[in-house]
């Protein structure tokens, strides 16, 4: 029987046998059970093997009057350990590790499809385009990771040549997904002579980091659609039509004075909020969400290949819902949200939850389109997002870092000495890799919380791919029931990584014929299974 944590076992055990036997044995007890001895008459009735007090054994049956015991064969590494690495002649009756973590894997339970994974080219396209080793990059992030979602910044007004790069790196991803990504688009913040404050950029200046207002004191609505309007027929010119929009990122948030960046305050519809100005509260007006999005939709509406709109792209789960209630169902076709705010030692998992059953009742898919985490934060949050928010979209804000200050939250370092793949790239590389668009989410239940799971189902079911996290400290054991669909399912293929350790996708075999694993501490594992 495989034992978690069996080799550290008998190494304890070995350790103990190596101490001075019991001064005063209880012949005829039990409680002798794994001292250290000299001879059987250290024991009290049971043997001496290997230097400590237990019994021979063929079978589990043997070991049953000892609590937590069952039965190590000799070629057990636990056995092996404790007779100072030479199997013994028999069974020892040994402590049983922890019983492995049951994973039950449903494939009659389905929910939502999947768009896919990827990531924002942010303010990196110019760098990326600018590369030597451009080619390799395209083949790393889109070939090998299977990143089929890009998520594009509003470049337009910085001149047509601003758009040129991200249509190379679209040509080269769809050259290599053998289908055009996904794109998604945003803007930090409309042009500066849209602003109250004159300028993209905001640092803390509440009461000017907005849309600017008319003679007649109206936000400038219609100003920030044409804006909209002649962004999208720009890119349409340069050969690149997106998928879904959304209108302003992070339209709850506005930048410090410690941070400046881009911003644009809206409030879920229009109105005044009390802010801080000058060191005084006084009341703010702010432009509507909802009326920037009704804008939006009217003057895109009779483009040849008008895009879907998603809103409202909030910094957390917390406020969503006052954005997407406000504007209403019929003004968008995606629920967009960021995962900032939330830990991922302690998910808030009915904030999650809540923005699932928002989507149920507007009837709109649920798409997670930024966040900055490390590797194993981002597995843990791609779960979630996608089993408790019900995401079919989760993309990491930074496809690539530039420096390697900003490494470790991005899925690719451009260092001066080559690319270097980090852990938010094998954190997705674990889900897209082995998953498509139109894949579909399916019952995948964990008997503990100690293991997180999910599990992926191909539309024609010839292929079912499961993930597998362990955000502890700890190894765990899990064992793997599939239904009988997954059962047809009989070629398998391991894939792990550690991110305390240098394992890296790395190729770990096939699952047994049993379905049990282990998955090392803060590591992911994704089993793919096919005809």
């Amino acid at each position: 029987m495989t034992r978690i944590f069996g080799l550290a076992l008998a190494l304890s055990l070995a350790a103990l046998a190596c101490a001075p036997p019991a001064e005063k044995p209880q012949t005829g007890s039990q409680t002798n059970w794994l001292t250290a001895c000299l001879s059987a008459d250290d024991c009290g009735g049971l043997e001496c093997l290997c230097g400590t007090c237990t019994v021979a054994c063929s079978s589990d049956d043997a070991c049953a009057d000892f609590a937590g015991a069952s039965c190590a064969p000799p070629s057990d590494e636990a056995s092996v350990a404790l007779c100072g690495g030479a199997a013994p002649a028999e069974g020892l009756c040994l402590p049983q590790g922890p019983a492995p973590v049951q994973i039950a894997i449903d494939t009659s339970e389905q929910h939502q499809p999947l768009v896919g994974f990827g990531a924002s080219l942010a303010y990196a396209d110019d760098a990326i385009v600018a590369r030597a080793d451009k080619a390799e990059l395209y083949d790393l992030v889109f070939a090998d990771a299977g990143l089929s979602v890009l998520r594009l910044r509003n470049r337009w007004g910085d001149g047509a040549a601003a758009l040129e790069p991200a249509g190379e790196i679209v040509a080269a991803a769809t050259q290599r997904i053998g289908r055009a990504p996904v794109l998604f688009m945003t803007s930090g913040s409309p042009p500066a002579e849209l602003k109250a404050n004159a300028s993209r950029t905001c640092a803390g200046d509440a009461e000017t980091c907005t849309l600017r207002t008319l003679p007649d004191g109206s936000f400038d609505y219609e100003g920030f659609a044409s804006f909209w309007r002649a962004s999208l027929d720009a890119y349409a010119s340069a050969g690149l039509s997106p998928d879904y929009v959304s209108i302003q990122n992070n339209p709850n948030w506005l930048p410090s004075s410690a941070a400046p960046g881009e911003g644009c305050r809206f409030l879920p519809e229009e109105g005044t909020e009390a802010v801080e100005v000058a060191g005084v509260m006084q009341d703010v007006a702010y432009p509507g969400y909802r009326e920037a999005l009704a804008a939006v939709r009217a003057s895109v509406s009779s483009m040849s290949t008008a895009p879907r709109l998603a809103a409202p792209e909030s910094t957390g789960p917390r406020v969503l819902g006052d954005y997407a209630l406000a504007a209403g169902a019929p003004s968008f076709e995606a629920i967009a949200l960021h995962l900032y705010g939330q830990d991922p030692e302690a998910i808030d998992v009915a904030a999650l939850e809540s923005v699932a059953s928002l989507a149920g009742t507007l009837g709109r898919p649920v798409f997670q389109t930024e966040m900055v985490a490390e590797g194993l934060e981002t597995a843990i949050f791609a779960h979630h997002a996608l089993t408790r928010a019900n995401a079919e979209v989760y993309l990491q804000n930074d496809l690539v870092a530039l420096t390697p200050e900003r490494a470790d939250t991005a899925l690719v370092l451009l260092g001066d000495d080559g690319l270097d793949p980090q852990g938010p790239y094998y954190a997705l590389m674990h889900y897209a890799k082995h998953t498509a668009p139109g894949f579909r989410r399916v019952g995948a239940r964990s008997e503990s919380g100690e293991l997180l799971v999910s599990a992926w189902l191909a539309p024609d079911g010839s292929a079912l791919t499961t993930v597998l996290i362990n955000p502890g400290s700890e190894p765990r054991e899990a064992q793997l029931t599939f239904d009988a669909l997954g059962t047809e399912l009989t070629r398998t293929a391991l894939a792990r990584t550690t991110f305390d350790g240098g394992e890296r996708f790395a190729d770990v075999g096939a699952l047994s014929a049993d379905g049990r694993l282990e998955v090392p501490a803060h590591a992911i594992v994704t089993i793919a299974r096919t005809r």
